[in-house]
C-alpha cells in the first residue's frame, strides 16, 4: 500500500519522457503515417514496451548501485563514458536505418498508387510491421542516457518494492502514451489521405528524412561525448 502512490508518478514520468523525445517520434513516424489507428497504435505500444524494459533495467541497476555505494566509486568514469557513447551511437544508427526503410516504403506507396485509379489510391498499403524490430528499436532508445532524469523517482525511493512499482508504472506509461500518440497520427494521416491520396506517402518521406537527419546528429553527438 505504501508503494501505491508511486503508480501515478511512474505513469506520468514514462508518458512524458516517451512523447517529449524528438528521436522517439522520429523512429516511429515512418511506420505509422498513413496506417490504420490500431496498426499504428500497435507499433507505438510495442516500441514503448521495448523502451520500458531497457529503461527499467537501468533504473533497477542504478538503484542497486545506490544501495551498495556511490556509483562513481564502483564503476570507472571512463567505462561509463564509453557506455554512453556506444548507446548514443547505436540509437543514432538505428534512426538512420528506420529513415532509409521509411523512404523505401514511401516509394513503394507511390508505385502502388500509379497502378490504381485516383479513387482507389486512397487505400494505401500499410507499412510492414516487424514486431521484433520495433521492440528492439525501443529497447535501444531506452538505453539512451537522455532518459535518466525521468527515472529519478526510481532512485529516490528506499525499498525494492517501491523501485519496482515505479518502474512498472513507468513502462506502462511509456506503452500507453506512445500507443495513443501513434494511433492518432496514423488515423489522422489516413483520413487526410482519403482526400489527398499522396499525402501519407509525402509525410512518410519527410518523416523518414527527418529520422535520418536526427540519427546522424545523434550519432555525431555520441561520438563527441
Amino acid at each position: 500500500l505504501n508503494a501505491l502512490p508511486l503508480l501515478p508518478g511512474g505513469l506520468f514520468a514514462g508518458s512524458l519522457h516517451a512523447i517529449s523525445g524528438p528521436d522517439h517520434l522520429a523512429a516511429l513516424l515512418p511506420k505509422c503515417v498513413g496506417t490504420k489507428w490500431y496498426s499504428a497504435g500497435g507499433v507505438g505500444a510495442w516500441w514503448g514496451a521495448g523502451h520500458g524494459i531497457s529503461a527499467s533495467l537501468i533504473g533497477a541497476v542504478a538503484f542497486a548501485l545506490k544501495r551498495r555505494a556511490a556509483s562513481s566509486t564502483l564503476i570507472p568514469p571512463a567505462l561509463l563514458g564509453a557506455a554512453e557513447m556506444l548507446t548514443n551511437v547505436a540509437v543514432g544508427l538505428s534512426l538512420v536505418a528506420v529513415g532509409i526503410l521509411g523512404i523505401n516504403e514511401s516509394r513503394e506507396w507511390k508505385e502502388e498508387m500509379k497502378r490504381k485509379s485516383l479513387s482507389a489510391a486512397a487505400v494505401i498499403p500499410e507499412a510492414k510491421f516487424r514486431r521484433r524490430g520495433v521492440i528492439f528499436n525501443g529497447f535501444l532508445h531506452g538505453l539512451s542516457w537522455d532518459g535518466a532524469p525521468s527515472l529519478a523517482g526510481a532512485l529516490a525511493v528506499k525499498t525494492w518494492r517501491s523501485n519496482v512499482t515505479f518502474l512498472f508504472a513507468y513502462a506502462i506509461g511509456t506503452m500507453m502514451s506512445m500507443g495513443l500518440t501513434t494511433a492518432l497520427i496514423g488515423e489522422a494521416t489516413t483520413k487526410l489521405g482519403e482526400t489527398r491520396p499522396t499525402l501519407p506517402a509525402q509525410l512518410s518521406f519527410v518523416s523518414s528524412v527527418a529520422a535520418i537527419i536526427i540519427g546522424i546528429v545523434w550519432t555525431g553527438y555520441g561520438l563527441a561525448t
